[in-house]
């Protein structure tokens, strides 16, 4: 592990940013190095600190107000965007403890903010999150989003996304899904990270995990399924997947309910950045994106519980 004293982050005598809440304490210092950010990324983030502290908790005092997504931190710079959402986890981690949630969990979870600051590094070439990241981010914000082994699991209300519900027939269900699974139901949302493993040990392991926290941490709430609308689950294209494949394992833990042709998730996963890489060798799925478009889409699925 890294060496977690930076000294140089105390200012005018006193120590940098930390949280009480209920007897846990997060320090931004110990935080930081476990988030895992690239070498550069993480040296850029505590210079910030260092120069713009009072600004930084200034921002992050109202960073998430707003309506309709309009959060006032999506009108800042993006390494700005990205050292507050950094300082908001030393509170956030509070607030995870108070529910009982693990240290495990919670940097596992935290370390979404990692994974989207390289991302952003890499498509860019600066420091930095956007402005989709932040408006992500509003999940750990509100203490909704939890990483339970290889997938993301958030606290939701069921929604169909159909004429019924969303005024525009995006997709359609039967009756009998709605009346098994009414709208509005408790639910939880499943989310699979860009470059996750979901190998069918790892994804089944991580099910049964899910399904022991959600009763630890929220055992008021009776939780009717696991919900996942997701590129993976179009059926045309799992149809044409070898049974051996990872994407059609992962399916085949869930009732897929919906389906339309829409293409755009799928594209933004299957290329860098939405954009057909012609340096590498096209895999299986993007071999097929370039010659049967019509065989991606969004697909809804759902798995009682």
């Amino acid at each position: 592990m890294k060496n977690n004293n930076f000294g140089v982050w105390r200012t005018h005598g006193k120590q940098s940013s930390r949280t009480n809440y209920g007897g846990h304490r997060m320090i931004l210092e110990t935080l930081l190095p476990q988030l895992e950010f690239q070498p550069n990324i993480e040296d850029a983030v505590k210079q910030k600190m260092i120069k713009s502290r009072r600004q930084v908790e200034e921002i992050a005092a109202t960073a998430y107000s707003g309506n309709d997504f309009d959060f006032s931190l999506c009108r800042r710079m993006p390494l700005t965007r990205l050292v507050v959402v950094i300082y908001l986890l030393t509170q956030k981690y509070a607030e995870y403890k108070a529910i009982g949630v693990t240290d495990e969990i919670i940097l596992d979870t935290f370390r979404d903010v990692s994974l989207r600051a390289n991302l952003y590094y890499k498509q860019h070439g600066k420091i930095g999150i956007s402005k989709d990241d932040v408006i992500w981010f509003r999940h750990i914000m509100n203490v909704h989003i939890f990483k339970v082994g290889v997938l993301q699991y958030q606290t939701f209300n069921m929604i169909y996304l159909d004429e019924e519900t969303i005024g525009e027939p995006y997709m359609v269900f039967s009756q009998e899904q709605k009346r098994t699974l009414p709208n509005g139901a408790p639910v939880i949302n499943c989310h699979i990270q860009k470059g996750a493993n979901i190998s069918d040990s790892l994804v089944e392991k991580s099910l049964d995990q899910a399904k022991a926290f959600f009763k630890d941490c929220f055992s008021s709430t009776e939780y009717k399924a696991f919900l996942c609308y997701s590129w993976l689950l179009y059926p045309p294209m799992l149809n044409i997947l070898p049974t051996d494949s990872n994407i059609k394992q992962f399916a085949k833990h869930f009732s897929i309910i919906g389906a339309c042709n829409d293409s755009e998730q799928a594209k933004e996963n299957l290329f860098d950045y939405g954009k057909h890489n012609l340096h590498c060798k096209p895999t299986v799925l993007q071999r097929i994106a370039k010659e049967h478009k019509e065989l991606l889409g969004y697909g809804c699925g759902v798995i009682m519980l």
